[in-house]
């Protein structure tokens, strides 16, 4: 009876102390919640700023930042995207400083190797040290409202905990530029189509790597030299370059692509002009798109902004509203290095041999030892095949005889776009936004705009090199670096990239298609977005007289596929032994394009 008792006794205090752990551990849960979220309510105490500043969030978690002085409105901003945001603004950091393995491991080595080879913030920090004074404000006070929320977030969110951050370094206004570098090369990949042609090369003739990679609907192949004879001739390694494509984030817009469109008010409902803009970036969590309203003395503007910079990149302002999509022009080229064979720290140039610049990188890696790299550059711009994990990699047997150095207009010193894009933000009418637009380098863009005053226009602005005429390559393979006539012969005059203003047909819309005409002087790109979309939007734009927010909805939200209508009678007369291939036919009958869900 007494050995019952008492293993009654040890049950119940076991009980009770089982609960107790659970009540710390949900009071201490708790604790972490309220410590962790965004204080939305109250006063909140911060160094840095001249005056006051509010925050204000709608109901659906939107803030409205408002102050005295606009360095005090940028530091607002800097506020807000720490406060919801500081795990991304963390990754987007590490991303364009190639850190990645110091927060994931090993695994996340190669993608930092390739980071460190590009020299995305090396080329940040150069851009920084020539921005104006002005946009140089604009990023100090974002950044300090960064840090100053940093210092005042009691917990840090739960991914730095999984992860054993336990500590976050100071926002600083190279890593906006960074990241802004880094959004270019999102939206840019043409230098992986290049690598593609080379190791086809290898195996097809070039006849049929055009037909595998084939020109715009209705045009013929760009005209160029025999490269596949070329590289033979070179004994290239087909397999050089393939580490660095391996390791390299994703760029380019292969398989996504955005809408933006705008009609006059001769053709909208309430004789105003409307805009609509869907930009197809890749799904994420949290999304990369941070909707703000921004307002102080001389500005007022709302929409998407991107934590890391201190813009409004889509939105609108009291006199103009605008919306971008991809233009994807041909602003990256590859060019094969010759190496030395006498002497491997020696490049071949048209003037002879010249030394590569060369810097160390140090790699930290969590869990492992770190690794030292060594980067290098041509004349041309930073040797990517240095993303490999060994130099044996990059060419058979021993030291390999070339490697492979990008061009690209994102990574100039003087390529930086933010001064442009806040003076678009600033714009009072469609003539001064397209002025404004006169600064911008990268990522090119087709930017649709309209006005309170009823004009509309598309412009398409950025750095677009300008090849020779002796350059019989294109720029759609890596051509050599030592031939001078293959070397970036300018730029496209800054007035004479593609734009339309104040059409007669009262409507503009742009799909990342082809934007210029068969007189359009200069050369962009052979590889635009198939124009499936863009005739669709032209469909249901003539579809109506006059067009509304409620018409713009419903054109966004359209699931008709224009690209259905060529594949299906290839289809239809496809034939397979597979158990399921006459259902297939049958749905093929009477399938129209309409993309449905809950269809086949």
């Amino acid at each position: 009876m007494q050995a019952r008792t008492r293993g009654r006794r040890w049950g119940r205090w076991l009980l009770l102390a089982a609960l107790a752990l659970a009540t710390v551990l949900t009071v201490a849960a708790a604790l972490y919640v309220r410590a962790v979220l965004p204080q939305t309510e109250g006063e909140l105490r911060l160094p840095g700023l001249r005056a006051s500043v509010t925050i204000e969030r709608d109901a659906h978690g939107i803030p409205t930042v408002r102050a005295q002085h606009e360095d005090d409105l940028y530091f607002g901003l800097g506020v807000v995207h720490a406060q919801d945001r500081l795990w991304q603004l963390e990754t987007h950091r590490r991303i364009g400083a190639g850190r990645l393995a110091e927060a994931f491991g090993p695994g996340a080595l190669d993608n930092d190797r390739f980071l460190r080879a590009l020299g995305v913030r090396r080329a940040a920090a150069a851009q920084w040290e020539r921005l104006p004074p002005a946009s140089r404000a604009v990023l100090q006070a974002y950044a300090r409202g960064i840090n100053a929320a940093l210092r005042a977030q009691p917990a840090l969110p739960p991914e730095f905990l999984v992860l054993g951050l336990r500590q976050v370094e100071d926002w600083h206004p190279v890593d906006s530029l960074a990241w802004s570098i880094m959004m270019a090369w999102d939206l840019g990949g043409n230098w992986s189509a290049e690598l593609l042609r080379l190791r086809l090369a290898s195996v097809l003739p070039v006849e049929r790597i055009q037909e595998l990679m084939p020109p715009y609907p209705g045009e013929r192949p760009l005209p160029t030299a025999d490269y596949a004879a070329l590289y033979r001739g070179l004994g290239l390694d087909p397999a050089l370059g393939q580490q660095a494509l391996n390791a390299a984030p994703p760029s380019g817009i292969e398989g996504v692509g955005s809408n933006n469109w705008v009609v006059s008010g001769a053709r909208s409902a309430s004789g105003r002009p409307l805009l609509a803009n869907d930009p197809h970036l890749k799904l994420s969590a949290p999304a990369l798109w941070y909707f703000v309203r921004l307002e102080a003395p001389g500005l007022k503007t709302a929409g998407a902004t991107m934590p890391g910079l201190p813009i409004v990149v889509l939105g609108q302002n009291e006199h103009i509203a605008w919306g971008f999509t991809n233009t994807a022009p041909d602003v990256q080229d590859l060019y094969l290095e010759q190496v030395n064979p006498a002497d491997p720290s020696q490049v071949r140039t048209p003037e002879g041999w010249a030394a590569f610049e060369t810097a160390s990188e140090t790699i930290k890696v969590k869990g492992a030892p770190d690794v030292t790299l060594t980067v290098r550059r041509t004349r041309h711009g930073p040797v990517i095949s240095d993303a490999g994990p060994g130099a044996d990699l990059l060419g058979r047997g021993g030291r390999a005889a070339h490697v492979l150095a990008m061009r690209w207009t994102a990574l100039d010193p003087d390529a930086e776009s933010l001064t442009a894009g806040l003076a678009m933000t600033r714009a009072r009418s469609v003539g001064e936004f397209i002025e404004a637009t006169r600064g911008w380098v990268a990522p090119m863009q087709n930017m649709a705009v309209a006005d309170t005053r009823g004009r509309i226009a598309l412009v398409s602005p950025g750095r677009v090199p300008v090849r020779g005429a002796q350059h019989d390559l294109r720029g759609l393979v890596p051509a050599p670096g030592w031939e001078a006539r293959y070397d970036w012969q300018g730029w496209v005059p800054a007035d004479e990239t593609p734009r339309e203003i104040d059409p007669s047909r009262g409507w503009l819309a742009s799909a990342n298609q082809r934007v210029t005409g068969p007189d359009y002087p200069h050369f962009l790109t052979s590889e635009w977005a198939l124009p499936w979309r863009q005739q669709r939007i032209e469909q249901l734009l003539q579809a109506r007289d006059r067009h509304s927010v409620e018409s713009f909805a419903a054109m966004q939200s359209d699931i008709h596929s224009l690209a259905a209508a060529p594949l299906l009678p290839w289809l239809r007369q496809a034939r397979s032994d597979h158990a399921l291939a006459a259902q297939a036919r049958q749905h093929l009958q009477g399938f129209d394009g309409t993309m449905a869900a809950d269809r086949a």
